[in-house]
């Protein structure tokens, strides 16, 4: 079972004093790798009896790691995280109930959600644990200059990054999901009722797709940003022919030095797809001056 399925399980079992002991391993985690008692005693604000019979319960919830060597401490789980999220999500009215997985990628879980009212959500954790530290640090500079820093903080940075990008690109009418809110690995957006470009066998004047991809990369970097790792399997496509441009904790601005590298491999990842399963493609040089010069 998914770490964001364990931490919906257990929710309604754990008590305000049990989150706040999650929290406290959670701060104490920015400044140490193994977070020490004395850590969670002063975040937490609990009597030491209680921390210890509360962390004995909470163990056997798979939330925390409990650490012996070099010293005794406790690093949350991506369970306990998770429960973090979705208690803020919870209680801020945001959601009521986590639905079935819909994807899983290389650094997210996304699953349906519903809100009080039944209406379906979407909800995307994110798990930059899933690739080597080395290669997220190259990929995102936000934690470059970061010495150390935590799985789960990574994720936070890049669920917040995301939550940006969406506001910005929504806001100014360009195809991407409605972000609703974000809290910590957590971003909850509008239910889209698509498929991934990649799982589509056959399309209606393929030609007419790919043109207004190019379309929407030219409104992205107008706004000011870069996809950075756009490919079919993050462009979606409804029934009726809509699309959205997803997955966005990777964009650079158009500041970045190396602008045009970026904006010129996701157009050739998008025309070689085309070329390859729909035999159709675009002058690749003339797409690039042109959102060059617009903008």
């Amino acid at each position: 079972m998914a770490s964001a399925e364990k931490a919906a399980n257990i929710l309604t079992s754990l008590e305000p004093a049990d989150f706040r002991i999650l929290q406290a391993i959670e701060l104490g985690m920015i400044q140490h790798q193994i977070v020490p008692f004395e850590s969670i005693l002063k975040y937490s604000s609990l009597h030491e009896k209680e921390i210890e019979y509360r962390l004995k319960e909470l163990h056997s919830k798979d939330v925390f790691i409990r650490e012996s060597e070099p010293y005794r401490g406790y690093l949350l789980t991506y369970v306990g995280y998770d429960a973090l999220t979705l208690n803020a999500f919870v209680k801020g009215n945001f959601i009521d109930a986590l639905g079935s997985p819909i994807g899983k990628g290389k650094e997210s879980d996304v699953y349906e959600t519903f809100n009080s009212n039944g209406e379906s959500l979407i909800m995307k954790f994110h798990r930059l644990g899933r690739t080597s530290f080395r290669d997220t640090r190259r990929k995102r500079e936000y934690i470059a200059d970061r010495r150390h820093i935590s799985w789960l903080y990574q994720s936070r940075l890049a669920a917040e990054k995301e939550y940006e990008a969406l506001q910005k690109l929504f806001s100014m009418g360009i195809s991407v999901p409605q972000p609703y809110h974000q809290n910590r690995n957590g971003i909850l957006m509008e239910f889209l009722d698509a498929y991934q470009l990649n799982e589509i066998e056959s399309l209606d004047e393929p030609l007419e797709y790919l043109e207004e991809i190019m379309e929407h990369m030219e409104k992205i970097y107008r706004a000011g940003l870069i996809h950075a790792d756009l490919s079919e399997y993050n462009i979606l496509v409804s029934k009726q022919g809509k699309l959205w441009i997803i997955d966005w904790p990777q964009y650079v601005s158009t500041e970045h030095p190396n602008k045009e590298l970026y904006l010129t491999r996701d157009l050739r990842n998008v025309n070689t797809y085309f070329e390859r399963k729909f035999n159709v493609s675009l002058v690749l040089e003339e797409v690039l001056d042109k959102i060059l010069e617009r903008s």
